[in-house]
């Protein structure tokens, strides 16, 4: 059987080619697994969220019910580098709806779309 051609790697800006789909080994080793992104969120934040949620049914801008339990005002990636004691507590979080929550993720977060645009 023959052998897969050589292609690119689809990281952008790496010029390296492999036989496999997607990244070359350099690069997968190199970049962060989405475990590594999201280890904050495991543990026991799933039993926080949902408690938290079932005492603040409501999304905090405007009437819809809370899907999500948002960490405000700072983010919990901000939270984590200042070494916040319990950066899940109560007066930490916001709840709000997915329409409003995806909303205020495109405006405040880095790495958003709206980031980008920021200070220009």
């Amino acid at each position: 059987m023959p052998q897969r051609p050589a292609s690119p790697c689809t990281t952008p800006g790496c010029a390296n080619r492999h036989r496999e789909k997607g990244r070359c080994d350099a690069c997968k080793a190199r970049q962060p697994t989405s475990t590594a992104r999201t280890a904050p969120y495991r543990g026991a934040w799933p039993r926080i969220r949902l408690d938290y949620l079932s005492r603040h049914p409501y999304c905090a801008l405007c009437p819809r019910l809370a899907e999500h339990a948002d960490h405000w005002p700072r983010s919990l990636r901000q939270l984590l580098a200042q070494n916040v004691p319990d950066p899940h507590a109560d007066h930490r979080l916001r709840p709000l709806c997915a329409s409003c929550h995806s909303a205020a993720t495109w405006q405040h977060q880095p790495g958003g779309h709206r980031w980008a645009y920021r200070d220009r």
